[in-house]
């Protein structure tokens, strides 16, 4: 009788939930009736995920109110994080299950896309009515429809894609320019054809010394050669050595096989991976990227620094995306770690600045993984970094600090960025002050001058002053090179000092040449001070200006046979006519160092048997009289 009054208390509810769902058999519905259950049961994960969706939402509300007329045991636990997978319950795959970290363990054990489930617990078996099934079905449709006009997650998506492995194809049509040097220095063809039989008919190692010779020559003429051997050989030194020949050049013709190895690198020894890795990365195989992946999931450390900076060479925005998550791993070393946040500054991805900048924040994180994501997010060159690395300057060590400079050498249009760098020259670390030079000379910051010839002058590190000379010389401003010039005119500034205002002044080559050959002047008359000579004689012989023809004559006139082979040099690559005849003196003084004397011969294009043809008149000469 009880049952049969509270069924009439109720009948005007159960009206209502008609409205929306289909009939409920009697016996379930009787039975769901739990006078125990006192307050309404909250909102369902399901509700949760339908209202995502503008189309879901009607039908949220709907299976909101069939879900209040379930059993009344003890309501179930709801994670609005993740949704626990029934059997029965249907499967929604989306970007929005990429970020569910439980959905993300599945995936990395199957190995499949991760896809979302709605909750569909055993203490609710009661609602498991055709009528609200259907309404589940429904929804769960919807929200698919709405889930796939989202972009797909970019990191699955990299994970599944399957590895293809490229077509083959032949080498590149290499420089012609290189080719007709490379014969203009083989003018009859014969190294050519000698070396072309070696890589016929030679052994491994004798073909492994041929390629290695024509390698660093850069003689392109062998393209066809190496790419026919490389495709008959077994030895992996001998593809090693070609895979490099072909790196060097940029040319994918290999690309085929690189990809191939990487796929499944555990049957070659590991010095073939490595020439791999290195050829996917000069050439920027695309390609590769899948194969890569599979190596670092896969966790094998011998592969893993290989594999890395393969792919932070090799891959875009998708990539640095998936670097950015695997950094997420809870089993990576430290060293690990510090490789992956350089890789990822070194691929500079926007995209992924949030998940950098927390690491870059995390005080719990590895201080050297923090100064590299610092760094990173500076070389991003968004905006919103400059405040993140200021504040990191501030309170970080002296390595964060150093980072922070070289991450805010990214902003020349930023006032706090400059101003940092200012604060950086006076830091009381060395490193630091050697960071903020140099990000002084990449942003043109001309309002540090006067900050850079105090630390020139004073600072107690010679490797900081020495620091300051060539950053002063680009400057290019009145005060910057009238401090050089007076480094090399001012008696009292060591040779050292001198030496380092010179080497800036010459590799500007605007201003203080009259003041360096004056120098140079001074330091011929004095054998104390050969050091200062002989260095700057290099740099005479390095720059090779017109303007340094008198001191080409005054090297070559030098008694010292040191300096006298500099004005040869230095003659060797600018020819000045004034100093022709002072080598001709160098050829005819018997006192001269034999191999002064040959290298002069030879740059007056004269034989053994001319030098001596004058020598044997005056002999004869000299017979006759007697």
């Amino acid at each position: 009788m009880k049952k049969i009054l509270f069924f009439l208390a109720v009948m005007p509810l159960s009206f209502c939930f008609s409205q929306s769902a289909d009939t409920v058999d009697m016996d379930d519905f009787l039975n769901s009736l739990n006078p125990t259950v006192e307050t309404p049961a909250e909102k369902s994960s399901l509700e949760k995920t339908a209202e995502t969706t503008e189309d879901a939402s009607s039908a949220s509300e709907t299976i909101s109110a069939a879900e209040d007329l379930s059993s009344g045991s003890e309501e179930p636990s709801y994670d609005t994080g993740a949704f626990p997978a029934s059997e029965s319950s249907s499967s929604v795959t989306g970007s929005f299950a990429a970020s569910n970290a439980s959905s993300e363990a599945a995936a990395d054990e199957s190995g499949s896309a991760v896809s979302e489930h709605f909750y569909s617990p055993e203490e609710n078996s009661a609602v498991t009515d055709v009528s609200v099934s259907a309404l589940r079905d429904e929804t769960a449709e919807d929200v698919s429809q709405a889930a796939e006009e989202q972009p797909e997650s970019e990191e699955i998506d990299y994970l599944n894609m399957e590895i293809v492995i490229p077509e083959k194809k032949r080498p590149k049509k290499p420089d012609t320019e290189k080719i007709k040097e490379a014969e203009r220095k083989d003018e009859d063809g014969e190294e050519y054809a000698k070396n072309q039989k070696t890589i016929k008919f030679g052994t491994a190692s004798e073909i492994s010394g041929v390629i290695d010779k024509i390698n660093e020559a850069e003689d392109l003429r062998y393209y066809d050669d190496f790419y026919d051997l490389f495709q008959i050989t077994k030895s992996n030194e001998i593809k090693g050595r070609i895979l490099d020949y072909f790196a060097k050049q940029e040319d994918d013709c290999l690309e085929d096989y690189a990809v191939e190895i990487l796929a499944d690198p555990y049957d070659v020894p590991v010095s073939a991976v490595e020439k791999c890795f290195n050829y996917v990365s000069s050439v920027g195989s695309k390609a590769a990227g899948p194969a890569l992946v599979k190596i670092l999931e896969a966790g094998e450390e011998k592969y893993f620094n290989g594999a890395l900076s393969a792919l932070g060479k090799t891959g875009g925005v998708r990539e640095a995306k998936y670097l950015a998550h695997y950094l997420e791993r809870d089993d990576l070393t430290v060293p690990q770690k510090q490789a992956l946040m350089r890789t990822l500054g070194a691929m500079s991805a926007a995209e992924t600045w949030e998940e950098v900048r927390k690491i870059a924040l995390d005080e719990d994180e590895n201080s050297f993984v923090r100064m590299y994501a610092a760094e990173s997010i500076g070389k991003m060159q968004k905006d919103e970094s400059v405040p993140v690395l200021m504040k990191l300057f501030e309170e970080g060590d002296p390595n964060m600090r150093q980072y922070c400079i070289k991450g805010l050498s990214y902003y020349p249009n930023s006032k706090d960025a400059k101003e940092t760098v200012i604060q950086a020259i006076r830091d009381d670390h060395y490193k630091v002050r050697l960071e903020a030079i140099s990000a002084v000379k990449k942003l043109k910051m001309e309002e540090a001058v006067p900050y850079l010839t105090y630390r020139a002058k004073n600072d107690p590190e010679n490797v900081v002053k020495k620091e300051c000379f060539p950053v002063l010389a680009e400057l290019n401003t009145k005060d910057s090179i009238a401090f050089l010039i007076e480094q090399i005119t001012d008696k009292s500034v060591p040779d050292s000092v001198k030496y380092q205002a010179a080497e800036a002044l010459m590799k500007n080559g605007i201003s203080g040449e009259d003041e360096i050959i004056a120098l140079a002047k001074d330091v011929l008359k004095d054998d104390r001070r050969k050091s200062l000579r002989q260095n700057l004689g290099k740099l005479f012989i390095k720059y090779a200006r017109p303007g340094y023809s008198e001191i080409c004559v005054l090297y070559l006139q030098s008694k010292d046979t040191l300096t006298q082979s500099q004005g040869l040099e230095l003659y060797k690559n600018a020819r000045y006519e004034s100093a022709k005849p002072s080598v001709q003196a160098i050829v005819d003084d018997k006192n001269a160092k034999t191999s002064n004397k040959k290298r002069a011969r030879s740059l007056l294009g004269l034989s053994e048997e001319e030098e001596n043809k004058p020598a044997s008149s005056e002999s004869v000469s000299g017979s006759d009289a007697k």
